[in-house]
């Protein structure tokens, strides 16, 4: 089982602290993934190349709506230059202000576009079980692995039983299931009015909630010989690995 941890590219010293935290506690993550977010200045593969000094793998977010489908991909060069060998497509959303330039670009495009212009990329694709049901996601899922995608990531689950449902339809693919854990009632409010999500009727807004759930979804993983994606947000991130890998 790898697991993924992402990083959110909040400064070049909290990047590197981090991942020198998890390289210093001996936590058993063998990639870090980087969003591409519109509100910080480091993209995801500058992030990526902040930890060069790292011999963990690393995962560069892009947004397929930041590239032009009609010119040549242009990170293939940094690209190679950084040793950055996977990427995780996304469509991504529309800045609100509108002052950054984006095109009509679609994930599939996109990654049809890297497997054609990089084919020594691995390409990831993200899934969500929350966009409508699970007859359209799957087929969404088939056309983006038609295109070049190699494996998927998942938004983040809160609901076991929700996670085992997508897990029947997807055994035979190379999966990180994610979890974020959600401390307070704020968080769960964005949760449920952003992305749709679900939680199940035990759910508490509490650290040690979250780290029993993911333990729950860690074994559950290693038991069917799928990957485990970590989402922590605005929450002590040693605390957290240490609850989940040590306690």
């Amino acid at each position: 089982m790898d697991i993924a941890l992402e990083l959110v590219p909040r400064s070049e010293p909290y990047i590197r602290e981090q991942t020198e935290m998890v390289e210093r506690e001996g936590f058993p993550i063998s990639a870090i993934n980087f969003p591409d977010l519109i509100r910080f200045d480091i993209r995801s593969w500058e992030a990526c190349r902040m930890i060069s000094f790292s011999p963990l793998s690393k995962i560069a977010h892009l947004r397929a709506v930041d590239f032009d489908i009609q010119r040549p991909f242009p990170l293939i060069g940094f690209f190679a230059e950084n040793k950055i060998e996977k990427v995780l497509v996304i469509e991504g959303d529309i800045p609100q202000d509108m002052k950054r330039k984006i095109y009509p670009t679609t994930s599939i495009e996109l990654i049809r576009k890297l497997k054609n212009e990089a084919p020594g990329i691995k390409i990831y694709a993200g899934f969500d079980p929350y966009r409508n049901n699970i007859r359209y996601e799957m087929d969404y899922l088939m056309q983006k692995a038609a295109a070049g995608a190699e494996g998927f990531f998942s938004q983040p689950f809160f609901d076991l039983r929700l996670l085992e449902i997508y897990s029947e339809y997807m055994s035979n693919m190379d999966v990180f299931w994610g979890i974020s854990p959600v401390i307070g009632e704020k968080s769960r409010l964005y949760w449920e009015t952003r992305n749709s999500a679900v939680f199940p009727r035990t759910f508490e807004p509490t650290m040690d909630w979250n780290i029993r759930f993911g333990k729950q979804v860690m074994d559950f993983c290693l038991q069917r010989h799928f990957n485990f994606y970590l989402m922590p947000i605005r929450i002590n991130l040693e605390e957290y690995l240490k609850g989940l890998f040590i306690h």
